[in-house]
């Protein structure tokens, strides 16, 4: 899991719902067939979610959203 480190930061609710939206990103960023360093997109995924859910957002849905608008630019790719 990549938020176990979080465990301090967020309750058990919170953590559960970063998993789901990045889980559901993933899936995303997988299915667009692209050639990406897994690990490297995984951890500014994961980095990305974990930001904006520090900002307030607990949202999963617009967590995915924000996560995966705020990725290329990240990532340093168009």
């Amino acid at each position: 899991m990549p938020f176990s480190a979080y465990r301090d930061n967020f309750d058990a609710e919170t953590l559960a719902i970063l998993e789901a939206a990045f889980n559901e990103a993933w899936e995303v960023v997988t299915a667009s067939g692209g050639d990406f360093d897994q690990e490297t997109t995984r951890n500014a995924l994961a980095e990305l979610i974990i930001s904006f859910a520090a900002e307030g957002e607990t949202n999963p849905k617009r967590l995915k959203e924000l996560a995966l608008a705020a990725l290329p630019q990240t990532l340093g790719t168009p």
